[in-house]
């Protein structure tokens, strides 16, 4: 019986596709992410091409939160 865990990228996008946002120390405490600017830089393209884009907004600490929104590309 194998066991499929999730990579810590895979719980970020996961979390920020259900319309939540992070901040560094929110991924730290539930994920184990130790830099999530360079986790949020390494699943930007994979959000991308699932028609997702990224943005940033600042949280009531002044610390930046990630959250994803949904990308509104007209198909020909």
């Amino acid at each position: 019986m194998s066991v499929c865990t999730l990579s810590k990228q895979d719980r970020v996008t996961n979390y920020l596709v259900k319309g939540k946002t992070l901040s560094q120390d929110s991924a730290y405490s539930m994920f184990g992410v130790g830099n999530l600017r360079a986790t949020i830089s390494d699943i930007r393209p994979t959000l991308k091409s699932m028609g997702y884009s990224v943005y940033t907004t600042e949280g009531r600490d002044g610390n930046t939160r990630y959250g994803v929104v949904r990308s509104n590309k007209k198909r020909s």
